[in-house]
């Protein structure tokens, strides 16, 4: 007889996984719970990783505040991205889950004229060093765990009675000048980039209003900040991209981590980009399916000017690598991203994980080809799902193939 979704947790328990996940959802947040409640008070004295998280609920205004776990010492690894490649899925979760997200709702506009305790909490995140926090909260944080298929996840979270700073953050130069620069937001964004701040710090430094022109600076919610971030550095790249020569063979890269394979292939052509994703059945968002869906979203020549709906952040994440990688060389080229997400990807811990697998891949030699046959032989080596599956969705290979046939006629 079939079991009904509402039946299958009672019967399972954790030990024969009938939901198709490698682990059991219930257990794991059991888990953590275990370890998390015993440091969980209505005060919590920790070093904050120069966290600031802005939520998008009920905007403009929404809840605000610093993230702080109750552990003392060197916790910037706690949020920083550009430090999780290779790690455990498991781990990354267990230690993003000591943050506890404090809670003070806000005006996103109040970033522009901020009072000492904005200012307390841009103070945080403008440090490229952990800054020793206490949070009174207005009750103890009961345990939650929230997760975002953009954004790294956190633990519990209260609303922030009271915040004091135990050390004088240490600003660098840099984020100090555009701080105090009345600039656009866009050129303090390159700006930083410019000088080696990682795209994670500038994306907290973009959400917490600490950028652009004085009378327009204000909070922007973490799950925007981090996209915008990836788009305004990318279109920044794409513009002398543009006018690199093309590459004359075509060339493959790949990687993988966390239950995510992603490989590069660029083709000899014009600037243009596409964003393949698969969800294999199994895996965390392909619901009942027994078949692989792919999706894709696409640009031209010209920047993009619609948001990328159907990957959402995962395309932007993936455009600044490439673009990177293409500034680097000096080259353009066709761009074709491919993201197969594997059944042990089992818990969103946001877009970042796009970029860093692909940074991992850039690092290493190309392979090399004369076709796109070529490719599709290697990429059957690594993908589960046959290339030409990948091939026949895609609109970039599509469209090329159309004009080279109209060239051929004409």
């Amino acid at each position: 007889m079939p079991i009904s979704k509402d039946e299958r947790c009672a019967i399972c328990k954790g030990n024969k996984l009938l939901c198709g996940r490698p682990l059991c959802p219930i257990l794991q947040k059991v888990r953590l719970r275990s370890k998390i409640l015993p440091s969980l008070s209505k005060d919590i004295f920790g070093s904050s990783p120069s966290s600031i998280f802005v939520g998008s609920w009920n905007y403009p205004k929404v809840y605000i505040g610093p993230m702080v776990p109750p552990i003392i010492g060197d916790t910037s690894e706690m949020d920083r991205p550009e430090a999780w490649h290779g790690r455990a899925l498991d781990e990354i979760i267990e230690f993003r889950t000591t943050l506890v997200r404090s809670k003070d709702q806000l005006d996103v506009n109040s970033a522009k004229d901020p009072v000492r305790r904005v200012m307390q909490m841009q103070d945080i995140v403008m440090s490229d060093r952990p800054v020793d926090t206490e949070l009174f909260l207005e009750k103890k944080p009961h345990f939650s765990v929230k997760f975002s298929e953009f954004s790294p996840p956190h633990g519990p979270s209260e609303m922030l009675r009271k915040l004091d700073l135990a050390q004088n953050p240490h600003i660098p130069r840099c984020i100090d000048k555009v701080y105090n620069d009345d600039i656009l937001a866009s050129e303090g964004v390159i700006g930083l980039f410019e000088k080696d701040i990682e795209v994670s710090h500038i994306s907290k430094i973009l959400s917490a209003g600490i950028l652009g022109e004085q009378k327009n600076r204000k909070f922007v919610p973490t799950r925007w900040s981090i996209t915008a971030t990836d788009d305004i550095i990318s279109k920044d790249i794409m513009k002398r991209v543009r006018d690199y020569p093309q590459i004359s063979e075509y060339m493959l890269f790949h990687s993988e981590d966390i239950g995510n394979k992603l490989a590069a292939i660029l083709i000899p052509g014009i600037w243009s980009y596409e964003f393949l994703e698969c969800w294999l059945p199994g895996s965390l968002f392909s619901g009942e399916a027994t078949a692989p869906k792919i999706f894709s979203d696409w640009e031209y020549f010209s920047d993009r000017k619609k948001y990328a709906d159907v990957i959402t952040g995962a395309y932007y994440a993936g455009r600044l690598p490439v673009a990177e990688y293409l500034d680097t060389v000096r080259r353009q080229a066709t761009c074709i991203v491919i993201m197969e997400v594997q059944p042990t990807y089992h818990t969103p811990i946001g877009v970042w994980r796009v970029r860093t697998i692909l940074e991992d891949a850039f690092r290493e030699r190309p392979m090399s080809f004369c076709s796109m046959e070529e490719v599709a032989c290697e990429l059957d080596k690594f993908l589960k799902v046959r290339a030409q599956e990948y091939i026949g969705k895609s609109q970039l290979l599509n469209f090329k193939s159309r004009q080279k046939v109209l060239d051929e006629w004409m």
